[in-house]
Formats: structure tokens, sequence, C-alpha cells
């Protein structure tokens, strides 16, 4: 019986800590969505600005050169500027994304595809710098969060864990 109340001990233990250290993650996991974001999009600003290959071409492209859910998006909404038109596809694949995105950076984001394919090249790449920018002040104000609620997070989720066990024992 003792053994089967120490290992629920670590179990709950395990789970309250496991939790802490899940919303730890979301702050870290922001910071490099916003970061391989901007990455994107500055591939995307040199194709349009270079090369003048279709939208949903460059994105598909692009899905190839990044990783994770940052590349997902711009795959999925390569496949779906193929069924909608380009802004309408960008919003949509923003809405549906698993990113670990505020609803702030979302509506920078969906900004862009107001401009996508209804704008020339230059109207494009204006809001592209745009968005950039914005994107700069998030990932900073990203990164201060990150190293501000991440530790903290780690270790409420032990000592809420802890605190737990003690009071259950």
């Amino acid at each position: 019986m003792l053994i089967l109340k120490f290992i629920l001990l670590i179990g709950v233990f395990g789970t309250i800590s496991m939790i802490g250290v899940k919303i730890s993650n979301k702050y870290a996991e922001r910071a490099n969505n916003l970061k391989q974001i901007k990455k994107a999009l500055n591939i995307f600003e040199a194709k349009i600005t270079y090369t003048y290959e279709p939208i949903p071409d460059v994105f598909l492209e692009i899905s190839k050169k990044i990783k994770g859910d940052v590349g997902k998006l711009f795959f999925d909404a390569s496949r779906q500027m193929q069924l909608d038109f380009a802004g309408e596809a960008w919003e949509k694949c923003i809405n549906n994304s698993n990113l670990a995105l505020l609803e702030d950076d979302k509506e920078s984001l969906k900004s862009l595809g107001k401009l996508l394919g209804n704008t020339d090249i230059e109207g494009q790449i204006s809001q592209l710098r745009l968005v950039n920018t914005f994107l700069d002040s998030q990932i900073e104000e990203a990164t201060e969060s990150r190293n501000k609620n991440e530790k903290m997070y780690k270790k409420l989720g032990i000592i809420v864990g802890l605190a737990v066990v003690i009071v259950l024992v």
C-alpha cells in the first residue's frame, strides 16, 4: 500500500511539474515562431523583388526552407491560394495555424494578406517592411517575456507539485 501511495505521489508531482514546463515552453515557442516568420517574410520579400514568381510558388518554396509550424503555415497558404484569392487564403491559414502567437501578432500578419496579390510589387514590399518592423518589436517583447516568465513557470510547477505532495502525505 505504501509503494502504491509513493507511486501516486510521484505521478502527481510529475504531472504538475510538467504543466509548469508546458506553460513555460509557450513563451519560448512564441519567440521562435516570430523569428521564423520574420525569416520567411524576408525570403518572400527577396523573391517577389527579384524573381517575380507567383505568390503560391514562393510560399511553397518558403515552406521547404522553414521547418515546423511556420513552414506548415506557408505550405497550407500555398495550397489554399489555389482555391481562394491570396489574401483570403493567407488569413484563413493564419486563423487555422497552430502557432503560439498572440492576437496582435496574428492581426499584423493578417494585414499583410489584405495586400497580397491586390497591389503592385512596391505596395507589397512596403507592407512587408511594415510587418517586419512590427515583428521586430514583437520579437523583442516575446524575448523579454520569455526571459521573465520561462523560469518562473518551471519553478512554480515544481513548487506547486511539491506542495500538493506535502498536503497529500
